[in-house]
């Protein structure tokens, strides 16, 4: 990533942030930057045009052509979920994922586009944690609009939290295992999150609508009660503007956190404003902690390979310049060396062909291993899944199921919970239904229930 010039270009509700950074062998450098107000009350066709003409005019008059363009989404659009998984699934944890995703966000897998990242890996439990980001497909069709009428290309797409960790771990280089979090106050939200090891590890967006005075100290203290130590404050950082001023202050005089303001020096940034769209750019231009990217494969723009090409015609160059001067014996030690090369290539193809052939016995061991696990006492549990599918209304959203020695427990919402036990009731594979807990109506009507059953 070389000498690479990425753009990266923070969307918000009322606002658009751009960001250019050049890269060299020692440092990322801010070259450009753009801030601009969008009017309210447009609509999304309306709002795309807008910020397609400020994105095209910013790279008209900068007079860059960026070799990546990430784009940046409001973290209040996404649903973020931290899921655990085997091991022996990780080869294949994207099919995993679209067979267990219904259970934890309330849309079907046709209706969301999902990215996800493995947060960690336990080797003794063997167990994984990993960060799923979902967004609905009607919500990100605009941005999908603005990649595609892009003329320089979209390399990707993620919300703000992921880029603030990724300007973070850029700045501060690897964490010394301690968790950090920030306060990032926006045009008109406060984002809350922390990270450890250079992962997100928790994150929320909070309204302005919200009374910000009791509620973020509020937030915070349950963030260092689950993560940190309940002792000791948290070393947070606070990114605001003058606006918020008393709500920092309010924050600094709280014993939950050790507060510090954003150090904006070493990335010469104009303000904290800039830091979604700089941590954006930086996808493009160095490693990052966060690889979260919620723009589809088929729309992500391909890597320029022109200086890469145009390097190694100038080192061919000097190649056979040096081969001239060193005469016959030089070149044919060098001819020598070239049949010996392809004789190694031909054996390292070979090779490579067994590691495939062993790698995917390797999958399909790790495969069955997973296939086995979905059986308890005898009776497959795709079985029973199969039976509380046709047994369940698509009316009813199951926000629970375990499988236990001691039997199954159902737990969601319902429109009639009464009627769910008379459809368990009428299968031949289960018995014994019944109610575990009181039914409860929610704010829209819908039932909640508690239902357990027994295997006949």
């Amino acid at each position: 990533m070389l000498f690479q010039t990425s753009l990266g270009v923070d969307i918000q509700e009322h606002g658009l942030c751009l960001a250019c950074l050049n890269a060299s062998t020692r440092n990322v450098k801010l070259a450009f930057y753009g801030v601009h107000s969008l009017e309210k009350g447009m609509d999304d066709g309306e709002k795309i045009d807008v910020i397609l003409g400020l994105i095209e005019g910013f790279l008209q008059e900068s007079r860059i052509s960026p070799t990546s363009v990430f784009l940046g989404v409001p973290r209040s659009i996404a649903i973020l979920r931290y899921l655990e998984f085997p091991m022996a699934v990780k080869e294949n944890l994207r099919e995993s994922l679209g067979y267990e995703l219904e259970k934890h966000v309330p849309f079907s897998l046709e209706d969301i586009y999902f990215d996800f990242q493995i947060i960690s890996e336990d080797k003794t439990s063997g167990r994984l944690q990993l960060l799923l980001v979902v967004v609905k497909k009607e919500t990100l069709s605009p941005f999908l609009g603005l990649a595609k009428r892009l003329g320089v290309g979209i390399s990707g797409i993620e919300i703000s939290s992921t880029a603030l960790t990724n300007y973070f771990f850029q700045r501060d280089g690897k964490s010394d295992g301690s968790p950090r979090a920030f306060v990032y106050a926006g045009e008109h939200d406060i984002e809350l999150g922390l990270f450890n090891n250079d992962m997100l590890l928790y994150s929320r967006a909070m309204s302005e609508n919200d009374d910000l005075l009791e509620a973020l100290p509020a937030a915070l203290e349950t963030m260092r009660r689950d993560f940190g130590n309940s002792d000791e404050p948290m070393d947070t950082v606070l990114c605001g503007t003058e606006k918020d001023a008393p709500l920092m202050e309010r924050l600094h005089g709280t014993n939950i956190i050790n507060a510090q303001l954003a150090d904006l020096s070493r990335s010469q940034l104009p303000s904290t404003g800039v830091m979604v769209a700089y941590g954006l750019a930086l996808r493009g231009v160095r490693r990052s902690s966060m690889g979260i990217n919620l723009l589809p494969p088929a729309l992500r723009k391909k890597p320029s390979r022109l200086k890469f090409y145009t390097l190694f015609g100038l080192l061919s160059l000097v190649f056979l310049g040096a081969l001239a001067w060193g005469g016959g014996v030089f070149l044919q030690r060098q001819w020598t060396l070239d049949r010996l090369d392809g004789e190694i290539k031909n054996l390292g193809s070979q090779v490579k062909k067994f590691e495939q052939v062993k790698k995917e016995g390797k999958r399909i061991e790790d495969r069955i291993d997973y296939l086995n696990t979905l059986r308890r006492g005898g009776v497959p549990v795709l079985e029973i899944l199969k039976e509380l599918s046709e047994r369940i209304p698509k009316s009813v959203w199951l926000k629970r199921f375990d499988f236990s020695e001691k039997g199954i427990q159902l737990e969601g919402y319902a429109t009639s919970a009464s009627e769910l036990i008379m459809l368990l009731d009428n299968s031949p594979m289960f018995g014994d239904v019944k109610f575990l807990s009181a039914i409860n109506k929610d704010r829209t009507g819908k039932e909640r229930f508690r239902i357990g059953l027994n295997l006949k």
